[in-house]
């Protein structure tokens, strides 16, 4: 840099003309603009490009001899030099090879595409075409040139150069001049300084940190440094000879192609850095060629050597650069003996995760570690770079947002995901051959460009959906559109026939459980409702119109209309995503100008227009966000080796770096290679020795090296691998190999808290979890003395817990308390909330009806024919309601329920016909603790709850606890038996009956203890399963099994009693053989263990591993605490 800004202090020719920067990178535009304002104070008046754009540039500015009296026209041949790049070759080969498919010369294209119905096919193939040709005009002009003029060679040897030199040829049959292959020999061979023009070229040219050239541009660079300057400012990662040097593995290749069986070593090649050697292959490549060309060295060594100036004491990351600088290879025996290092270097550490997540959290950790290390260090001194930035990038949103955050910026992603306006637009492309299922449709509406075109505000969306849900909207537009895609044109579950359901339940919201002219209204809400229904209604006929004009085939000009159209009368246009609709507009434009240009007028169908959008848009990438001042996370690119302080690498997996590029079988360049020809694996290895050189404090290597399913090893990549052994033979671990480490699965495991391993976290959330599964872990729920401290500034001691003031609680939350203490502790308690798994089955049609679905139509099939419908014929009621499948299935399904029905309705018609008491509202003080319920199915023999489920242990455990509340708490005129209707579980009868007697002074003394069990449970895990203990309880006192006092013990055991079924150990084996079906679950149903909050609890410590763990959990106790009271009054008939 000191040595541009040296070159730039000398006042060019002409002060006004801009500096031409050569760059690779748009990042390295930014860079340089930052640096050269530091060292010169200003920088301004500077113009960046690429090299084929510099390219372009000075053979737009030729003119051969005889062109000289057409200097006028300079503008004009530089836009028609714009035209024969990879956009209009991809055009001008489409256009070609459909008109010239028959020919013989074609025949391979013509298999290939004769069965592409779409176009899609035909369209992928030219672009590959198009790319391979456009790297012809840059590695292979003579090839181009000598196909162009029928003149032999030796590719022509090749079936599959034939065709491509014959479409080659019809490609520039108009005009034969006007590719880059040909001027730029032209230009070669032609040069002089009376045949350019130079009043639009600068007085000198300079390239920064160009990590290759193509032969060709150096030839033509060559040339122009005959009345200009030509600079290279290259990164060289050796000061020495290094373009020759051959690797361990080269050389025993090379000792095997020769046959002569002798050590490497012994080659006249020389053992250098294993490093430079292996991972410089493109660098080696690239500082060759340019030893062809004539140039000379203007500045003395530029090379620093950053251990001889440092003036810190040395680290690994120091040594190793230092190593590759001047090619010395450290190994045990050799004159380079490996270096000591200090336990406490970590300039050099490789972390293997169990994923992304994983290994964001722990990136983050590591970041905050160095920022409280090192008060000087700033977000902008660190760099971390992927393969691919669309893969990390969620993940690294998440965790640098949470709890502590750190200023971030992410760059190098596609504009389509920057910009939620680009990614709705492609959306709506997608939705034209979708089966516009409810949930893609209705995800449009999360844009707000979309949204706000409709005055949709975003707590109306909820609203939207629940109508969607209410009306039964699953997909497809209509019948017709149904049949379209080859299916049955049934209007049921449809967009139309639930906009019809809606505005039916709309004009006469009175008759939402009638037909009218064959359509069900939807039950329907007054007020914000109606005008949320408008805007639903408009947003879903503006899509389906949008589809409507995406159909057929089109010439490139209409489909260009149709699109903008689209735009604009879907979209809402703001300040906000202005410049992103801008940006969609050029696009357009540009493929509509390209195809212009090309001569291209065919029909082409959606499919292909879609894929070229698509491909426009996901290929322009943004580097907006670039070196903006924060934590720059970016894309691993060629010369992104600008010098940061720390220097981190993430997602090096084997599978994904280096980075694995699809080369068609007919590309000349891979099929018949050249010295300095492009290799994209050999680039990235090169990238990987970049970067290792750019780092000057640390370097951090990130990857997912174990499975998260099995925790099997998973491979790094093969760049890490080979830098771990080049450290394993150049140092000496004074406490083994600390540099490579393997992390738990989870963020709050115990080793990131209990400072004594390598692990660290300044997570306090995951600090409380970690405190809280101990807690839970240890054995009879003692608290373990452990020490669990979150690594932050703020190094209080563990929090205390806080007894929360329960003032009162509503009986539900009693209920659901016992459906799954454990969930409720983890939810409560710890305040850990596990997202709910998505049913994805409510966007398809139904094939059969659901468990909730049925229990939903068999409740609404009781209520009605126990009202006053009782000589209804519901079908056709049911049917429009969307819930049944189509046809006659759909009829089968409802005549098994009703048949299912049936006896539950004879039982609710006898319910009915006794007397109902007027609804009561009851509360009672226990402990403290408020307990309040309404009830209001209270009739003048009992309090009843019928149900078209089953009496499983779920529904008679809450049946029990109301019966409690209701004999406590009712007036003396209320009767206090409880009786509940329902499905039998086992299946053997259609309906049971189970009722609980009026208990008088026994239900304080058992509601009493479900208080105390509530209490204990929100504190500490209690061990309960409703349906695994329902099963270990009735076994268990099957057996006559006498557990002694019922009255729960909440006090410490006593380590002398832990056990106090030691004597009934035989009973309880057999008992839990026999729950382990509620537990570990079967073929129809799942096992309580399976429960997100439970494994989570429990995770390896399984209390159904014997009986002794059974018992010690308290789950034994617990269950018979619960369910022996319950079972002692159950009366089934």
């Amino acid at each position: 840099m000191d040595a541009l800004a040296s070159v730039l202090e000398q006042v060019p020719d002409n002060p006004m003309m801009p500096e031409w920067i050569g760059i690779q990178s748009r990042g390295m535009k930014q860079w340089i603009t930052m640096q050269m304002a530091q060292n010169l104070g200003v920088c301004a008046n500077m113009h960046f490009c690429f090299p084929r754009q510099m390219i372009d540039k000075i053979l737009t500015s030729f003119m051969p001899p005889k062109d000289q009296q057409n200097q006028q026209n300079q503008q004009a041949l530089q836009v028609q030099y714009e035209g024969l790049n990879e956009n209009l070759l991809f055009w001008s080969i489409m256009k070609l090879i459909n008109e010239n498919r028959s020919q013989q010369s074609l025949s391979s294209i013509e298999n290939y595409i004769k069965e592409d119905e779409t176009g899609k096919k035909f369209y992928q193939l030219c672009m590959k075409i198009a790319k391979v040709f456009d790297d012809y005009q840059v590695y292979r002009s003579h090839m181009l040139i000598d196909w162009q003029q029928h003149q032999s060679h030796e590719t022509l040897k090749d079936p599959v150069a034939q065709w491509q030199a014959e479409l080659w040829t019809k490609i520039v049959s108009e005009d034969p001049q006007n590719h880059l292959a040909f001027k730029a020999r032209n230009f070669l061979e032609k040069f002089s300084l009376t045949n350019i023009n130079t009043d639009n070229l600068p007085s000198r040219m300079s390239f920064f940190g160009i990590s290759a050239l193509p032969e060709l541009f150096l030839q033509v660079f060559e040339k122009m440094s005959e009345i200009m300057d030509i600079n290279l400012f290259l990164l060289t990662p050796s000061n020495q000879f290094f373009f020759d040097i051959k690797s361990e593995r080269q050389m025993g290749r090379l000792a095997l192609k020769e046959e002569i069986g002798i050590d490497p070593e012994h080659l006249y090649y020389e053992m250098t850095n294993p490093l430079l050697s292996s991972l410089g292959t493109a660098g080696k490549g690239f500082h060759s060629c340019l030893e062809a060309f004539n140039y000379h060295e203007p500045f003395d060594d530029l090379f620093q050597d950053p251990i001889n100036g440092s003036g810190k004491s040395n680290t690994m990351l120091m040594q190793l650069q230092s190593d590759i600088l001047n090619l010395i290879l450290r190994k045990a025996g050799h004159e380079d003996a490996p270096v000591t290092i200090a336990a406490s270097d970590t300039s050099v550490c490789i972390h293997a995760c169990h994923s992304p997540m994983r290994e964001a959290q722990v990136l983050k950790d590591l970041l905050l570690n160095e920022f409280e290390k090192d008060p000087e260090l700033a977000p902008h001194d660190i760099i971390v770079m992927m393969p691919d930035i669309e893969a990390y990038a969620p993940f690294i949103e998440s965790v640098f947002f949470l709890e502590t955050f750190l200023p971030f910026s992410i760059s190098d992603r596609r504009k389509r995901s920057e910009s939620e306006s680009l990614d709705a637009f492609l959306k709506i492309l997608a939705l034209r051959n979708a089966r516009l299922d409810k949930k893609q449709v209705l995800d449009l509406l999360l844009s707000e460009s979309i949204a706000g075109k409709f005055n949709i505000m975003t707590d109306e969306i909820y609203y939207i959906e629940k109508m969607a849900e209410d009306a039964k909207i699953l997909w497809g537009r209509d019948g017709d559109h149904r049949e379209t895609l080859g299916l049955p044109a049934f209007e049921e579950n449809t967009w139309q026939f639930g906009l019809q359901r809606l505005f039916m339940g709309m004009a006469m919201p009175e008759n939402h459980g009638a037909l009218v002219q064959d359509i069900l209204p939807c039950q329907f809400f007054e007020g914000l409702d109606l005008e949320v229904l408008g805007k639903f209604a408009a947003f879903c006929h503006t899509l389906f119109l949008c589809l409507e004009i995406l159909a057929g085939k089109k010439t490139i000009e209409k489909w260009c209309e149709a699109l903008k159209k689209i735009s604009i009368i879907f979209m809402d246009r703001n300040f906000k995503n202005g410049e992103d609709l801008v940006f969609l507009s050029q696009t357009i434009d540009e493929l509509e100008g390209n195809a212009q240009k090309a001569g291209f007028k065919d029909l082409v169908s959606f499919e292909v227009i879609n894929s070229h959008i698509e491909h426009k848009l996901d290929q322009n990438i943004s580097q907006g966000n670039f070196l903006a001042g924060n934590i720059t996370f970016c894309n691993i690119m060629p010369m992104r080796s600008i010098p940061f302080k720390i220097v981190v690498l993430m997602g090096m997996d084997e599978k994904a770096f280096p980075r694995q590029a699809f080369t068609p079988g007919f590309n000349l360049i891979k099929k018949h290679p050249k010295p300095f020809d492009k290799s994209e694996r050999d680039e990235d290895r090169y990238l990987f020795l970049e970067t290792l050189l750019s780092a000057r404090s640390k370097l951090i290597i990130t990857y997912t090296g174990m499975s998260i399913q099995d925790n099997s090893k998973i491979p790094c990549a093969g760049v890490v691998s080979e830098l771990a052994d080049t450290m394993d033979q150049s140092f000496v671990f004074q406490q083994g190999y600390a540099y490579h480490l393997f992390h738990p699965l989870h963020p709050f495991n115990e080793a990131y808290f209990n400072q004594t391993d390598s692990f660290f976290s300044f997570s306090n959330d995951n600090c409380h979890i970690a405190r809280a599964l101990s807690l839970i872990r240890s054995e009879e729920g003692r608290i373990q003395k452990r020490i669990f401290v979150p690594r932050s500034a703020e190094k209080g001691s563990a929090e205390k817990e806080s007894k929360e003031n329960l003032p009162g609680i509503i009986l539900d939350e009693l209920i659901r308390f016992f459906k799954n203490p454990v969930q409720e502790y983890m939810k409560e308690g710890l305040n850990i909330k596990k997202p709910d798994v998505e049913d994805q089955t409510h966007d398809r049609e139904i094939f059969s009806i659901s468990g909730l679905d049925q229990f939903t139509l068999g409740s609404f099939l009781v209520e009605q024919k126990t009202g006053s419908c009782r000589e209804t014929q519901f079908y056709p009621i049911i049917k429009a309601m969307g819930c049944l499948p189509f046809g006659e299935k759909g009829r089968f399904e409802y005549e098994k329920m009703k048949s299912i029905a049936s006896p539950l309705i004879d039982a609710a018609r006898t319910i009915v016909s006794k007397k109902q008491l007027p609804p009561i509202s009851l509360e009672i003080n226990i402990d403290g603790l408020i307990v309040s319920a309404n009830f209001t199915d209270v009739r003048e023999d009992g309090m009843y709850s019928l149900s078209f489920g089953k009496l499983n242990s779920a529904r008679l455990l809450s049946g029990w606890i109301r019966h409690l509340f209701l004999n406590i708490c009712a007036p003396p005129e209320y009767p206090k038996e409880t009786i509940l209707i329902g499905r039998d579980p086992k299946g053997k009868k259609p309906v049971v009956t189970c009722s609980f007697p009026a208990l008088e002074s026994f239900a304080l003394k058992y509601f009493k203890e479900l208080i105390q069990i509530y209490d204990k449970g929100r504190k500490h895990p209690f061990y309960f399963f409703c349906e695994t203990s329902w099963l270990f309880a009735q076994a268990l006192l099957k057996e006559k099994f006498e557990p002694g006092p019922s009255e729960l013990d909440l006090s410490e055991p006593d380590p002398s009693e832990l056990n106090p079924f030691e004597h009934e150990k035989d009973l309880i084996f057999r008992a839990m053989n026999r729950a382990k079906a509620g537990w570990y679950g079967g073929y129809y149903q799942t096992g309580e263990k399976e429960n997100r909050y439970v494994s989570l609890c429990i995770e390896n410590n399984d209390p159904f591993e014997s009986v002794d763990k059974l018992i010690s959990s308290g789950f034994v106790q617990n269950s018979l605490t619960v369910y022996k009271p319950l079972l002692e009054n159950l009366k089934i008939t």
